[in-house]
This record gives C-alpha cells, structure tokens and sequence, in this order.
C-alpha cells in the first residue's frame, strides 16, 4: 500500500516538470527541487517494496512506514498547491498573466519561494530517513512478522484436520460433489481445483475427504502439503516424499534418509522414482500462484491412472492452470441461511440443551448471522465470539459491530486470514479494492463508474500496447478471480456491469484505508475536525459541521442527502455527489483545478454555469437524470475531457421508457479527447460539423 502511494507521485512528476519547463515559474529552483524530491522517493519506494514482501510487524516498523507516507503525503501536497498557483494564471487568459508578471510579480515570487523552501525541508525529512531504518531494524522484519504470521495460518490450515463430523455444517452434499471426480471419474490423472474467497470452507472440506477411510484405500498413498504465501519449493518436496513414504501401505517400505541436505534435482528425481506405478493422492493446499504448480510439473510427471492432486486456492487462475492431468473445477459456494444458522447456533450455543437458540437471544443472533452473508469463517469466529455472553453483552455487541477486525482478539483470526488475500494483490489492485469499500454495505458498484473513478485517481498504470480501459478490465477482472469482488450483474455477453463486496470484506478494506489514511467512511458517529484521509465518503444525513481540517481531501463521495459542501477542499481530484439534494452547482467547485471527476447524476441542478470552463483537469462529467437540457458554450473549453454522460430517461404515456440527450454547442467537435458520449440531442447545424 505505502509503496502504491510514492508510484503514483513519482509517476505524476514528469508531466509537472513538463509543465514547469514552458512556464516562467523556473525561478527558485522549484523544478530542480522537485526533480530532486523525484530521486529520493525513488530509494524510498525502492525499500518499502522490500518492506511490503516482508511485512512489517512491530509498532516501530509501522511507524516507520507510516512516516515515509506522511512524506509523500507531504510532497504531494507542496506539489499541488504550486500547481494551483499555476493554474490561476492560465486560466485567466493574457490579461491574467500580464497582471501575474507586473503587479503581482512579488507575491508569485515569494510563493514560489515558499514551494522550494517547503521541498527543502521535506528532502531533509527524507535524509533523515536511513537513521529511522536502522533504528526500527526494518531489515530484519522477514524474522519477526512474515513468519509469525505465516505460521499461524498454517496451524490454522492443519487444524481442519481434527474437526469432527458433527463441527460441520453443509459438507455431506459439497463432499459427494467432489467423490465423484475423485473415485469414480476418469481413469487419466485429475486436478481438483476447489476454488472460492478466504474463509469459505475449501480447507475444511478438502481434509473431510483426505481423512476418510474409503478415500485411503483407495489410493497406494497420499500426502498433504500447505502452501501460503510464504514457502520453499524444496522444503514442500521433502515434505511430500515424507507423507508419501508413512502412507504407503506396504509395511517393508525403507523410510527415507535425510532430506536436509537434498536440493531440487535430487528431490525430484528421488519423487519420480517412488510415485511411479503408484496410484496416489495429493494435496496441494492454499495454492497462490502459478510459480509452484510449475515446479511441480518435474517431480509429479508420472503415476498410475487413477492419480488425484486436489488443490485449493483463491484464485481462478490458479485453478484454472493446466499443469497436470485433465481438471476438475469446483467453486466453494457460500452457506444459505438455514446452513448459517445451524453453524452459528453450533459455536455460540454449545452449551444450550441440543444446541438451540434461547428465544431471547433469537433476534439479535438471526442479525448477526446476517452480517456474515454466510462466511463460513466469519460465523464461527461470531458464534465463538458470543459463547456464554449475556444478553446485555449480545445488545452491546450487536449494536457496535462492524466486525471490529482490529480490537477484538477473538475475530484476529478472521482478520490475519483474509489480509492475505489483500496482501497478494499488486499494488495497483490494492487501491482499487480499497475504494470500493468507500461504497455503503451491499451497494452495487457498477463498472463503468468505478473505471472512471480509478482513472481520475490515477490508480491505472500505463501498459504499452493496452488502453487504460483495458488495463482498467483487467484489474476488475483480477479482484474477481481472486475473489475480492463478487459479480451480481453481467450484460448479455457474460461482461460484468456491477459488483459487490463481501461485508466482512468489506470491513476489512476500511479497516485498512483508515490505517493508512488512504481513506474514511463517515457515519456520522465520529467527529472529522482533524481528518489526515485523502478520501471521504459520507454516509449520514448530519450537517458536516465538523469538517474543518479536509484540506488534504482528494476524494469526497456522497451516499445520502447532502446539501452543502465542506469548505478548504480545493485539491480535489474526484467529487461525486450522485443524488445529492441540490439544485445548483456550488460555487467552489468551478475553482477545483484538479477536478479529475465530477458526478451529478440524479440531482436537480438545471444548468452548468459558464465558468465550468476553469475545469481544466476535467475527464469525466456525468450529468445523466438531472435538468440539464442544454450546455454551455464554454464546455468546448475542457480540452482534458474523455467522458460525457448526460442522458436522462422518463416514461411515456404507454409506459414506454424513453432516452432523452441533451444539446451541446458546436464547439463540443474540439474536445479531441472525448472517447464516450451519451446522449446528444441531434441538431442540424450539430449533424453537419461533425
């Protein structure tokens, strides 16, 4: 995450110097400064990459990470305010410049001043940064945090295989899918890819097979390995060769000397030799990645037929690679509501006679069941979390939940296991999951909308060869196969038109963003004075009174009825006010140079003021179902403009649903970026200059 955020500033630096450089502002060394500030976040990013693989674990390494982003915070901060300087003479035209370059020449000077001198004492900061390192021992944090953590979710892995029939809920029907395939399938060597998000039972039901009696027989021998995220190829070999050797059912078997010493060619050779013609069974569990099937592609090449491998992974890639075999698909559904129930009444009733649910407690339970959308993880480590509570402790927990991922200690299991699944995304991936958590509970993000989002944050990398909206498909396409994003609408060529987020996803991605100031949801119950986010999304009705310290603000999205505006926001890339209870556009937003996205859709402003033209920056507006009939000439002026909605859509006498466009001058033939337009109210005069 941290490192994402010197990626997009140092990738945004060439286009401000390219600017600078045709500008008269060179005066006091302010491009030098920035080119300078450039080289060393460069360094930085360089060892919070190596810090990101590692992970950090101690208070001391987080605040070191946290330091080096307030850095870059800091630095883009200068950087666009000196922009803004900028831009209030370019938009003014001749006359503003002259008067920039006359009478207001002392003041421009001493800002530019002000923005060297602001870049000096951020570059000492940055000096000052390998004392912090090494004071914190960020070189050692592979040690202490990665492997701890690694551990833990490999006794997690293994402590599936000690669960009693009777612990289970929903496993008889998913495990005879599978039995099939298994047992009784082709005689040609299968893969068994058992896929679905963290938490969704594939380990549970995987060892429920593994350990049953019939399934043994049924194979010469087997083996179990975990993978994570963290392993070694040759350590999982020894391993294998080990499990292999203890289930081998003929008695006057050699165990194995010691593998320590053995490496990979001799692992192998040492495997192709003992499985061949052997009918066995392996388990490859929590698979993250391609790298390792193909390592396995030497040492597992041969075996009887009848040979099974079952793999279980988050990824549909990952499932969906051929490295062995023919492959069986199966996707870990999520639990219904009678199943949720049963499991969450197992954990938190246990102790109640036959399990069941005391009536008092009943509505509060049934709610809480509901928060897990049937998660088989969430609802044990909730029923746990509940076990022998009163229910003056049911009502305090019910009404505070938002799975309180950070605080609770019961609930750090669910935390530690879906934070792999974000900490395996590629840094771009990681911005995009986190701003969808900014949409509220059980929204449904349509992809249009949050593509244009990402490209006016400037989360989409370039790609030589790919247009952004191709890279853009691809980044939603990755959080769905790795179960990050759930479709719940797709068009009528399989293409997904909305998502959704998993709650406790969800709460996980917010957890995150507030950590690390990438951004907050406000409800209402917290007060924004002295809010260090770059992004804010409003869910609650309140006045925002108490939004003075937003000038760090790039993001504000609303979800309810606002009717004003906070004031001090004038770095904002992105403004959405969807639905928004107004009828005229603010004044401050047309003074909103960086304004990447502007959104009214669903309000009732009528008009776009002339000045709408000071938007320079601008690449998506989207006026659709306002009451907006015509634009203004001076649209002509958003040369930056890529993205233009504005259709609007109401119902005939018959019921029929009609489209209605809007009229746009002429000069709209000159916005040379504009790639996607709807709708446009034909015009004669329109018709013949295109």
């Amino acid at each position: 995450m941290h490192t994402a955020v010197l990626e997009l500033l140092i990738s945004s630096i060439p286009l401000i110097l390219s600017i600078l450089s045709s500008e008269t502002s060179l005066l006091w060394k302010v491009s030098e400064a920035i080119e300078d500030v450039k080289n060393k976040l460069i360094i930085m990013q360089s060892v919070l990459i190596d810090a990101d693989k590692k992970g950090a674990g101690s208070e001391g390494e987080k605040a070191w990470l946290a330091t080096v982003t307030d850095i870059a915070y800091d630095v883009e901060d200068v950087i666009d305010k000196f922009m803004y300087q900028i831009s209030r003479e370019r938009i003014g035209g001749r006359s503003a410049r002259f008067l920039c370059h006359t009478i207001y020449f002392p003041k421009n000077l001493w800002e530019r001043h002000k923005t060297a001198s602001k870049l000096q004492i951020i570059k000492n900061k940055i000096q000052a940064i390998p004392d912090i390192k090494q004071g914190y021992v960020i070189d050692h944090m592979e040690g202490s945090s990665s492997n701890y953590n690694h551990r833990r979710n490999l006794r997690h892995a293994e402590s599936h295989f000690f669960l009693k029939e009777d612990e289970l809920v929903g496993i008889k029907e998913k495990r005879q899918l599978l039995m099939g395939p298994l047992m009784h399938g082709e005689p040609e060597r299968t893969v068994i890819s058992v896929v679905g998000m963290g938490g969704s039972g594939k380990t549970t039901l995987v060892a429920n097979i593994y350990n049953n009696d019939d399934v043994k027989r049924h194979f010469d021998c087997y083996a179990w390995i975990t993978v994570s995220q963290v392993y070694d190829t040759e350590d999982l070999l020894r391993s294998m060769i080990k499990e292999f050797h203890t289930s081998w059912k003929n008695s006057n078997q050699v165990y194995p000397e010691d593998l320590s010493s053995i490496e990979y060619r001799a692992l192998s050779e040492r495997l192709v030799d003992y499985l061949e013609k052997k009918k066995y069974l392996l388990v490859i569990d929590d698979v993250w990645d391609t790298d390792l099937l193909d390592d396995f592609k030497a040492p597992l090449r041969d075996g009887c037929p009848g040979s099974r491998i079952i793999l279980t992974t988050r990824n549909e890639d990952v499932a969906n690679y051929h490295f062995w075999g023919s492959i069986y698909f199966h996707r870990i559904e999520l639990l219904e509501k009678e199943e949720a129930w049963k499991l969450f009444c197992k954990k938190a009733f246990s102790s109640s006679p036959n399990g069941c649910c005391p009536p008092e407690h009943e509505l509060l339970a049934q709610e809480l069941v509901g928060k897990c959308r049937g998660l088989p993880l969430a609802i044990v480590a909730l029923g746990s979390l509940m076990y022998s509570k009163n229910i003056s402790q049911w009502n305090k927990i019910h009404n505070s939940l938002n799975w309180n991922l950070s605080n609770n200690p019961k609930l750090q299991g669910v935390n530690s296991i879906l934070s792999l699944s974000f900490k395996d995304l590629s840094h771009h991936l990681k911005h995009c999951f986190l701003y969808c958590s900014f949409f509220p509970e059980d929204y449904m993000i349509r992809r249009k909308r949050l593509m244009k989002l990402c490209f006016a944050e400037g989360f989409i990398e370039q790609v030589k060869g790919s247009t952004p909206e191709e890279v853009a498909e691809r980044y939603l396409e990755e959080l769905v196969f790795q179960n990050m994003l759930q479709v719940v609408r797709r068009n009528e060529f399989g293409r997904p038109k909305a998502f959704k987020m998993h709650d406790v996803m969800r709460d996980l991605a917010l957890l995150i963003s507030k950590r690390e100031n990438f951004g907050v949801v406000h409800n209402g119950g917290e007060e924004m004075a002295e809010c260090k986010a770059r992004r804010i999304s409003i869910h609650t009705n309140k006045e925002l009174r108490s939004f003075s310290g937003v000038s760090k603000l790039r993001s504000f999205l609303v979800f309810n009825k606002l009717k004003t505006l906070p004031s001090r926001i004038k770095m904002l890339r992105v403004l959405d006010l969807a639905d928004a209870e107004i009828d005229e556009l603010p004044n401050k937003v047309v003074n909103l140079f960086n304004l990447r996205y502007l959104n009214l859709k669903g309000t009732s402003v009528k008009e776009l003021p002339k000045s709408i033209s000071r938007l320079l920056n601008l690449q998506s507006l989207d006026i659709s179902d306002t009451r907006i009939k015509a634009l203004p000439h001076e649209i002509g002026k958003l040369k930056n403009l890529q993205y233009l909605i504005m259709h609007s859509h109401n119902r005939n006498s018959n019921d029929f649903r009609i489209v209605n466009g809007v009229q746009v001058p002429s000069n709209i033939c000159r916005l040379m970026n504009l790639q996607s337009v709807s709708v446009i109210e034909a015009r004669d005069d329109l018709i013949r200059q295109i």
